[in-house]
């Protein structure tokens, strides 16, 4: 059943929502922009050159030259975030960061895999922006091999909530989401191994029935996993798990199909 009307995750956009086309084709205009207007910009320290599959090239240049108004929006809102940032709360609930209102499990979202960011963040000091080395999964990027990024002296590294030193480039994934019956897009944005593993499995899921379905997205609902760890005095920890109940065409705005048998028609692709 549809959420609350007052839960704020709920609210529609009264525009027509945009295609999973041109949300992919809009990430790579403003990466491109983004690219240019770096690559403009004086470097004050050595840029780092990503290898990928295509042969291309990912460049992060660090950079103090922007002015305030470009600092600020670079902050609120990146490129490669596409709408509002959901996450994963220590709680056991998928909620959105602007606001911290929970959504409900009972949301059907459609699962824009193909369009997967995935790579390293880097967060510096108080007011400064952070620095991404990321690129599309299913367009050929390559994660860079952690070395490459250099800060690699952990004694001169923060330390992390849990008093040690913690890296300054994280592993992040982010996956686009829409909801089925308003349009409204979110991104789930995760650094965490948890995380990283219920963005995996919901790809190794996609990879196997797209073999059989090229043009189609899963529709999945935001449900709390976990498992006992194996030190006694931790418990049990509270895990995300993106279950898949259905499938829908790419260039569709039907209501897809979430039944059972929906998803159980699959044929088996190898």
């Amino acid at each position: 059943m549809p959420a609350s009307p007052n839960n704020k995750a709920t609210r529609a956009d009264k525009r027509t929502p945009p295609t999973p086309e041109q949300i992919k084709a809009e990430q790579k205009h403003m990466a491109e922009i983004d690219s240019a207007r770096r690559k403009a910009a004086l470097p004050t320290k050595p840029a780092v050159s990503v290898p990928t599959n295509s042969g291309n090239t990912a460049v992060v240049i660090r950079d103090n030259n922007r002015d305030p108004i470009q600092q600020y929006l670079d902050e609120i809102a990146p490129a490669s975030i596409v709408s509002r940032m959901i996450k994963f709360s220590k709680e056991g609930e998928f909620v959105t960061r602007d606001d911290g209102e929970a959504i409900s499990e009972d949301i059907d979202l459609i699962a824009l895999c193909d369009q997967t960011l995935i790579g390293y963040v880097k967060f510096g000091a108080k007011g400064e922006p952070p620095e991404r080395i990321m690129g599309l999964l299913y367009d050929g990027f390559i994660k860079p091999v952690r070395e490459t990024l250099g800060d690699l002296d952990i004694n001169k590294w923060e330390l992390g909530l849990d008093g040690k030193p913690a890296d300054p480039w994280q592993h992040h994934n982010y996956l686009v989401l829409q909801r089925c019956d308003t349009g409204e897009f979110f991104t789930f944005a995760t650094s965490s191994k948890t995380g990283r593993n219920a963005v995996g499995e919901l790809l190794k899921h996609y990879n196997r029935t797209r073999k059989s379905h090229p043009d189609e997205y899963p529709v999945v609902r935001l449900k709390l996993a976990g498992y006992d760890h194996h030190d006694e005095r931790v418990g049990w920890v509270n895990t995300p798990k993106f279950a898949v109940v259905g499938r829908v065409p790419r260039d569709s705005a039907a209501k897809p199909d979430t039944s059972l048998a929906g998803d159980m028609q699959d044929e088996i692709p190898f």
